[in-house]
């Protein structure tokens, strides 16, 4: 694996048209907007393959892509931070939110309606390296300045490939209409979808203007933004706002010359994302008051069944779902929220295929059941960032699972010069890109925008090719317009390759333990440990301590319906402004190397907070990229007997994934009766069998529970018990 020359920076700083039914218009041979040769970043395999906005920086966002035909699509937003800002004081004109220059190097002029809009979708060809502009969308008509037309889609935010009942594949596209501060423009106007059948010749479906039904009313719908195919059936979410809630509705016949919408969810439900999995389809849902809710139909007509409420324990601190991907038989879901109306938090469950969920990343939150959840790969909120606002993104390539972020790290570029903490943050500025192996343990593959695009700040759309063999990331960039990113070698490969080292995996941290270790000495430590390493002759382990700054912010500006717009980022503002809310950012300074050791583990004695990982050499000095992350003291609580009998004993505890392993398991019985026998082996001195005991257990309990994480650790403080003290 690979990682970005700025890898070893911390993990909580370093990231910081045609009428609608018409034909529309084919390619444009004359603009190309892609390089003429990828260029490379400061991470091996990672290149850029277009860059500032396809030559334009108004296209600040890849808000969609698809694969098609062994081609890339790309759909453009445009100049999106004028268009938020206009939309937010069009609905509170006090706010004067609208500004020349919202941001460093951002310029909006000085009447939105002169804005260029007009979205685009762009294709690539892989073979060729080329980019084509396959589509722009044409202007209507403005009602509120007629002497300045708009365009007829803004964004094109969605995108899926259908295959027709006849057999026919085209290529749809979910449009985003500025009719949110136009409304005179909802009925006459409305949002469209294009569709293409070849990827050049794009044409929108001849559809009625909508009604979303949602918890806030009965509203028309300004746009789509999620597209999905379940059960050879197409459907969409229709939004109200550009804060991306709504409704999902199928679309009926959309090869015909008259499709319908047919709203699918309930009217108490306000949709953000949708997902299948299991053969089911699933809806992520957001609740200002309450806290965010994923929701599954089995079938069509079948009633919408809660399978996640209440933001998953943590109420209204994490407010809406954000992503939702499918990986390793499991639903993972991203959701966000805001603290103190200042700072985002992001966090991501797991739901399994019988509806049981999993804390995965995010803060322990205690359970109306009485149980604790706690992160079982060790990671707080934000992947321990509070920099990351989303996880915005998931995709699974090479073997990986693929989490993209909003970052706001490049707000506080301001900052350089005031310290070398600041200037860390200045310097590292840039969404991350995160990737596990096997769904629990996380490595960053950069934590700074791959080293290009100074104002990076989301990955926004993440695409695997159809061959499987290139992952593409388009990016969200005010400043300087998107780039789209082309990585050609998994997190995952030094797993697989015979010609690399391989990364540690499965490193876990345990705070507190009691004895020393080979070049330590003195009691109390931390240990590490970890899975050996294939061609590794010794590990490197490294240690970041922690570091603050003190940052001051303004609440957010309350647009319709509470949540925040997508990209929507802190406001930061100087100490002395009236309502300022002054908010300490704690996290790592820079990775320096602590020890070297040939064991699969180690014991730290180090004071304070701190970050870990661990990197593999082989003979010839090669070095492997870094293990997962983790943070001491670590939010779980210590791995011993009582312990994991308290997870044992709590309600919903991961007994099997599937009925047939619960009856064949005899849960909970059995593995109670397993851990009686360790927790007595133990007490007789027989190390062996209560390890073998407990590592039972953790085979016959649901992969990548509470109850397996809890038995992991438990497992690694038996086998090194010589070095770390008593479980």
């Amino acid at each position: 694996m690979r990682l970005s020359g700025k890898t070893h920076l911390i993990a909580a700083f370093a990231a910081v048209l045609a009428i609608a039914g018409a034909s529309a218009s084919t390619a444009d041979a004359a603009t190309q907007g892609g390089t003429a040769d990828p260029l490379p970043t400061t991470v091996g395999g990672v290149n850029a393959i277009s860059e500032n906005g396809f030559g334009e920086n108004a296209n600040s966002y890849a808000w969609s892509e698809g694969w098609f035909k062994g081609k890339l699509y790309v759909g453009t937003g445009r100049n999106v931070e004028c268009v938020e800002n206009e939309t937010t004081q069009f609905f509170v004109p006090l706010e004067q939110k609208y500004t020349t220059n919202p941001l460093l190097n951002v310029r909006c002029p000085p009447n939105p309606f002169e804005l260029d809009l007009r979205a685009e979708i762009w294709q690539y060809t892989p073979a060729t390296h080329k980019w084509l502009r396959v589509f722009q969308s044409p202007l209507e008509d403005n009602p509120s300045e007629p002497k300045l037309p708009v365009a007829k889609d803004i964004a094109f935010r969605g995108m899926v490939d259908y295959t027709d009942p006849e057999g026919k594949q085209a290529i749809y596209a979910a449009g985003v209409s500025a009719d949110e501060y136009i409304p005179k423009n909802l009925v006459t106007h409305p949002p469209q979808i294009m569709r293409s059948y070849d990827g050049v010749h794009w044409e929108a479906l001849n559809l009625p203007s909508v009604v979303v039904h949602y918890p806030l009313g009965n509203t028309r719908a300004m746009g789509f933004r999620s597209l999905i195919v379940w059960k050879h059936h197409l459907y969409v979410t229709a939004t109200p706002d550009l804060t991306g809630n709504g409704a999902l509705f199928e679309i009926a016949k959309p090869w015909s010359s008259h499709p319908r919408l047919i709203q699918v969810t309930p009217p108490n439900l306000d949709v953000f994302e949708v997902q299948t999995f299991d053969g089911n389809l699933y809806v992520g849902c957001g609740e200002e008051s309450t806290g965010y809710s994923v929701w599954e139909a089995s079938g069509e007509g079948r009633p919408w069944v809660p399978i996640v409420t209440g933001g998953a324990g943590r109420g209204p601190d994490i407010t809406s779902v954000v992503s939702m991907h499918v990986y390793r038989n499991a639903l993972y879901v991203g959701a966000s929220g805001w603290y103190q109306n200042t700072l985002p938090q992001s966090e991501m469950i797991k739901i399994g295929p019988e509806g049981a969920w999993t804390l995965v990343v995010g803060d322990p939150r205690k359970l109306p059941s009485g149980q604790t959840a706690y992160p079982t790969s060790g990671l707080e909120d934000g992947f321990d960032s509070l920099f990351n606002a989303h996880f915005w993104r998931m995709e699974d390539f090479g073997g990986a699972l693929y989490v993209g972020t909003n970052s706001w790290g490049n707000l506080v570029k301001g900052y350089k010069g005031k310290g070398w903490l600041g200037d860390l943050v200045a310097d590292s500025a840039g969404f991350q890109l995160w990737a596990t192996c096997d769904g629990e343990d996380f490595v960053p593959v950069t934590r700074d925008a791959f080293g290009v695009g100074e104002y990076n700040f989301g990955g926004r759309t993440l695409q695997a090719s159809g061959n499987g063999r290139e992952l593409f990331i388009g990016t969200a960039n005010h400043a300087q317009g998107t780039f789209i990113l082309d990585d050609k070698v998994s997190a995952c490969s030094s797993l697989i390759s015979d010609h690399e080292v391989a990364a540690p995996s499965a490193m876990i941290a345990q705070a507190d333990t009691h004895a020393s270790s080979k070049g330590s000495s003195g009691a109390g430590g931390t240990l590490l440990s970890w899975n050996p390493s294939r061609s590794a002759v010794r590990y490197r382990v490294l240690s970041a301590s922690e570091l603050s700054l003190t940052v001051y912010m303004e609440p957010q500006p309350t647009v319709p319906g509470g949540f925040p717009y997508e990209g929507a980022e802190p406001i930061l503002t100087e100490p002395e402004t009236p309502g300022a809310i002054p908010v300490t950012l704690t996290g790592p300074s820079e990775f320096e190397t602590l020890a070297t050791t040939t064991d699969p583990y180690f014991v730290a004695h180090q004071s304070g907070k701190r970050v870990y990982e661990v990197m593999a050499e082989g003979a010839d000095g090669r070095s492997s990229g870094p293990s997962d992350i983790q943070i001491a003291p670590e939010p779980e609580p210590p791995a011993t007997f009582a312990s994991l009998q308290g997870v044992l004993s709590a309600p919903g505890a991961g007994f099997g994934t599937t009925a047939a392993t619960a009856a064949r398991v005899g849960a909970p019985t059995r593995l109670q009766r397993l851990l009686a026998a360790a927790r007595s082996s133990w007490s007789h001195g027989r190390r062996g069998a209560a390890l073998r005991d407990v590592h039972e257990l953790n085979a016959l309990s649901a992969a990548g529970s509470e109850v397996s994480a809890m038995a992991t650790r438990l497992e690694r403080s038996i086998r090194y018990a010589s070095v770390a003290g008593e479980p």
